[in-house]
């Protein structure tokens, strides 16, 4: 198994803080979120418990992942990245979701729409990635996952969000992190998938997972952390 000092020296210290940050990130933004839940309407505090739980299960999952990456394994992050995600990422979109009711924009059956959508995208992205570079399936489960991906803009973006009020500004921001900040996630996909794909040696590949696994963290904690500033914000402001 490839590890860590196997790829560029500086690309890989890079990596290592990193994961780092992205630990004491998700860790501080529990903390934030918990704090601010006190501060919040009964009705609205489930955003900042959304919220919370979203990046508590981040923080466990990037304590494990950092752990991995300061021994030199990397590679073996990728399970607990998906296992996250897994957990996670219906929860950013039930939190969007109550901030959307907020503004008055929620349609009947569009959270379980959004869910199923997810867990396509997150299953079919997991069986891409331990699938062999350039195989067939491994382009077959990436486009499902991506089509997974564009099915949830189809439907975030289709709400409308009329008036002034900050909830109404929120979920016109939240939209934008949804095709910009969960683009990043099969971008580092694909990135890796090519660069692997080309890899002369074992080397390139590990270099194809540290760019990868740096773009995911950024792509987490924009998602995760600022998502949620923006959702406790409007919940806070309503």
């Amino acid at each position: 198994m490839a590890s860590l000092t196997q790829g560029d020296s500086m690309l890989a210290i890079a990596t290592v803080a990193m994961f780092i940050l992205g630990f004491v990130g998700m860790a501080a933004g529990t903390l934030y979120f918990l704090q601010e839940k006190s501060e919040l309407k009964a009705a609205h505090r489930s955003v900042a418990i959304y919220a919370s739980i979203i990046t508590f299960v981040a923080t466990i999952m990037y304590f494990m992942m950092m752990n991995l990456a300061t021994s030199g394994s990397v590679d073996q992050t990728m399970p607990l990245r998906y296992i996250d995600w897994i957990i996670t990422t219906p929860l950013l979109l039930l939190e969007f979701g109550v901030v959307a009711s907020l503004a008055g924009t929620v349609k009947k059956g569009l959270i379980a729409r959004l869910m199923v959508a997810d867990v396509i995208m997150i299953v079919t992205g997991f069986l891409g990635e331990i699938a062999s570079p350039g195989q067939l399936m491994t382009y077959v489960w990436f486009i499902i996952s991506v089509l997974a991906w564009i099915w949830i803009i189809v439907e975030v973006f289709g709400l409308k969000a009329s008036g002034k009020g900050y909830a109404v500004q929120a979920v016109n921001t939240m939209k934008w992190f949804v095709i910009i900040g969960w683009s990043i996630y099969p971008l580092g996909t694909a990135i890796q998938q090519f660069m692997s794909i080309g890899a002369a040696d074992d080397k390139s590949v590990m270099t194809a997972g540290l760019i990868a696994a740096i773009i995911y963290i950024v792509a987490d904690l924009t998602n995760k952390v600022v998502f949620g500033i923006v959702a406790v914000r409007a919940a806070k402001n309503s």
